[in-house]
């Protein structure tokens, strides 16, 4: 049994540490010129058909709506030959979090999934409440504004 990425060849760069996502990793035929980085042909996906399920669950699921829900995270489940949910509730509100941690892993979504419920304090090391849900303006941007932007709270 061959492995299933037996054979392809992956660009390493000099910034390569060995602990990426293959998923965003170019292979050695995806590289172009002169900027490996801009004019590539490799294809980003800017958001996938699974985030988009797993919104339209949660959504529906804060609006009472579980038979939907479920239809919508089910259609994510089943694509990765996952056992159907059956809960209800503030449990299938879980359940699609816990789901959204699973599915988009390494993709950019758990920091801002944890702000957006409120749970980042309680689960990430070292978050400020009230705080790190922002991000600091540079102060150059402030500067450039005429004094017209306040920064941040906290910052």
């Amino acid at each position: 049994m061959r492995a299933a990425n037996q054979g392809v060849s992956y660009a390493r760069g000099f910034q390569h540490t060995g602990y990426f996502n293959n998923k965003y990793i170019k292979r050695a035929n995806e590289l172009g010129l002169p900027d490996n980085n801009l004019t590539s042909p490799l294809n980003h996906k800017v958001i996938r058909f699974a985030d988009v399920l797993l919104m339209a669950a949660e959504a529906f699921n804060r609006t009472g709506n579980d038979a939907k829900a479920l239809q919508y995270v089910n259609r994510v489940r089943t694509r990765a030959k996952l056992a159907p949910l059956t809960s209800t509730g503030n449990q299938l509100y879980e359940d699609i979090l816990k789901e959204r941690r699973l599915e988009l892993a390494g993709e950019g979504h758990r920091f801002f999934d944890l702000v957006r419920t409120k749970k980042a304090a309680t689960t990430i090391k070292g978050f400020v409440a009230n705080k790190h849900e922002l991000f600091p303006l540079p102060q150059v941007e402030i500067d450039l504004t005429g004094a017209g932007w306040q920064q941040n709270p906290g910052y």
